[in-house]
């Protein structure tokens, strides 16, 4: 149950109460009453805010100011819940209990952190030697989840949930846990980002800045959802020795806060966070999407820059995709051509080979473009000729960046011949019986057949020696030379 539902039944009580009118306002003390209504006319006299001799008056004709009135109420919690400073005070003379729970587990500390009544909150701490954790949860071992509290939340939380900033600070200093656990996660999780001044209070009285909500997630991984409404946050918990570079559990896939970063998109935060210490490169076995891939999905070239200049490695395999450009290779994007320029300046190869330990063959980034989609764009195919592109007239299984079926699939949809022809003008190590096995058109067959079979020309040589030498191969690099300009546009793959 709730802590709400103590208040919702105080409050149906006082209601009920004034809808009585007076008529439960005096007593008979020669008439025998039982203890039960006499604890009743208690919590009314209270509930009324009778005056604190009629109250006294009641405890002297034999009502007891720590016995409950119902469901473990005592009638502290009925002064704490209007609080009526004068009736608590008295209810705590004549031998209240400050911390007595009701049936539910809710303290009068509890409602007064809840509503904010400081000053009540202080004289009940007078009678309270420090705070107690009202229910201690066992912390879970890593990777497992948090339990569920069997009772109401702790005072603090309340205080925290409902903005109460003194009262909060008044319970740590007298010993609430900056680090109890709930559902959720620790207390620090279960703050808004946004509410720096909660967040700053707890680090200064030792939460840890470093623990898991739920999700797998630190303070700084929630506060980097915020987008740059989170960086005053990430800056307290910064300065009180949260990890910027910490990994998220498994259920998050292992992000860092960089990642939620990359995943927000805003270039302010991730700016932020790369001033601060943030690696931007995974280690090997990392095995998850690095912060250069997110960057690559997020379809933002400048954010995708920014990781770039900061020193991201553009060809760091973490996953079967492969590298970055793979991914910019094989995703639709709307800034697909920037995007991989930006990778290939970087220094991204798009003839890429790696066979991984389980023997599966990553095929280069130049083959993946054909293969992921039927409607091939022609300025993305001159982009890769420009940077080395290879066109290897084999088969994918031979050579990961065999061309052979992917200019079958063009052959046969008859749709961009002047695609076709490029690529076979730069074709290279033709693999004939890899050819004669697959299905082209038979006139094109016969064309590529014929070409593998006839010595290249000198002009050809050359060009395919030059690309396969000049490393890195870039456009930049092939117009320094200063050849003339149908040359260049011949090395550079942009004509026959």
């Amino acid at each position: 149950m709730e802590y709400s539902e103590t208040a919702k039944f105080l409050r149906r009580q006082s209601q009920s109460t004034d809808s009585d009118g007076d008529s439960d306002s005096g007593f008979d003390t020669d008439t025998p009453v039982d203890q039960a209504t006499l604890q009743r006319q208690l919590a009314d006299k209270i509930t009324n805010y009778a005056s604190v001799d009629e109250i006294r008056m009641l405890l002297v004709a034999g009502a007891k100011a720590s016995t409950p009135v119902v469901r473990g109420l005592s009638p502290l919690h009925y002064a704490c819940f209007i609080n009526y400073f004068a009736a608590a005070k008295l209810l705590l003379v004549r031998g209240a209990k400050a911390d007595a729970v009701d049936d539910i587990g809710c303290s009068p500390l509890h409602l007064c952190a809840e509503h904010g009544h400081f000053r009540m909150m202080k004289l009940l701490l007078q009678y309270i030697d420090e705070v107690r954790q009202y229910e201690k949860v066992v912390k879970p071992e890593k990777g497992t989840r948090y339990p569920i509290r069997e009772t109401v939340e702790e005072p603090l939380h309340l205080a925290i949930k409902n903005g109460h900033y003194e009262c909060a600070r008044l319970l740590l200093e007298n010993g609430a846990d900056p680090n109890a656990i709930y559902f959720e996660g620790p207390q620090i999780c279960m703050v808004s980002p946004l509410d720096t001044s909660f967040i700053k209070l707890l680090l200064e009285f030792g939460a840890d800045p470093n623990v898991f909500d739920r999700k797998g997630l630190t303070p700084i991984m929630r506060a980097c959802r915020m987008k740059n409404r989170g960086i005053d946050a990430i800056e307290i918990l910064l300065e009180h020795g949260a990890d910027v570079n910490q990994q998220a559990e498994s259920r998050a896939d292992n992000r860092t806060a960089l990642h939620y970063a990359v995943l927000s998109g805003n270039h302010e935060l991730v700016r932020f966070l790369i001033k601060h210490g943030a690696e931007l490169n995974m280690p090997e076995d990392y095995g998850k999407p690095s912060v250069l891939d997110i960057a690559v999905l997020k379809d933002d070239p400048t954010l995708l820059q920014i990781i770039i200049d900061a020193g991201a490695s553009p060809q760091a395999v973490h996953t079967h995709i492969g590298t970055p450009l793979h991914l910019a290779c094989c995703s639709l994007l709307d800034n697909q051509y920037d995007i991989i320029k930006r990778l290939m300046d970087a220094g991204s190869d798009c003839n890429m080979q790696k066979t991984f330990e389980d023997g599966a063959a990553l095929k280069s980034p130049m083959v993946e473009y054909f293969r992921s989609r039927d409607k091939i764009d022609p300025v993305i195919v001159a982009l890769f000729t420009a940077y080395g592109g290879r066109v290897i007239m084999k088969s994918p299984l031979q050579d990961s960046r065999g061309q052979l079926r992917n200019i079958m699939r063009l052959a046969v949809n008859k749709q961009q011949p002047e695609i076709v022809e490029s690529m076979l003008a730069l074709g290279e190590e033709h693999d004939i019986n890899a050819i004669e096995r697959i299905s082209f058109p038979e006139d094109l067959k016969k064309v590529i057949v014929e070409r593998a079979k006839s010595p290249p020309t000198l002009q050809n040589l050359v060009r395919l020696y030059i690309r396969r030498t000049l490393k890195p191969f870039t456009p930049d690099r092939v117009i320094a030379f200063g050849l003339p300009r149908d040359v260049t546009a011949h090395l550079l793959g942009w004509s026959n």
